[in-house]
């Protein structure tokens, strides 16, 4: 898998206004938070851990909008608790976009860093 790092990586506005889910195989989960998006991958939390190189949907849908694309999962890292009162299982997932899907990764990435 190519590494695309030194393209822009934009963290967009903490809440955004639609709903962002990640398909792996017949499973959904919701994303809690996008940490940054490029035009070739994006970082994510959610409450599950996914296996590396597992091929994965994310689809995104606010009013008026909606954008899919596809990846596969580069890394996947649990999020340290700050306390055990905050013990909520979040992992951080780093997805590397497929490069053949251009239109719908940019699509896709303009909608995400602009908050859309």
């Amino acid at each position: 898998m190519k590494e695309h790092r030194r393209a822009e990586r934009i963290t967009p506005p903490r809440s955004l206004q639609g709903r962002l889910t990640l398909y792996v195989g017949g499973q959904s989960f919701a994303v809690k938070s996008v940490r940054d998006v490029s035009p070739f991958g994006v970082g994510v939390c959610i409450e599950s851990d996914i296996a590396q190189d597992i091929d994965v949907r994310l689809s995104y849908q606010s009013e008026g909008h909606k954008s899919e694309v596809s990846g596969t999962i580069a890394w996947s890292s649990p999020v340290e608790a700050a306390s055990a009162a905050d013990a909520v299982s979040l992992y951080r997932i780093g997805i590397c976009l497929q490069p053949e899907n251009v239109k719908d990764n940019l699509h896709f990435y303009k909608l995400i860093s602009s908050g859309c």
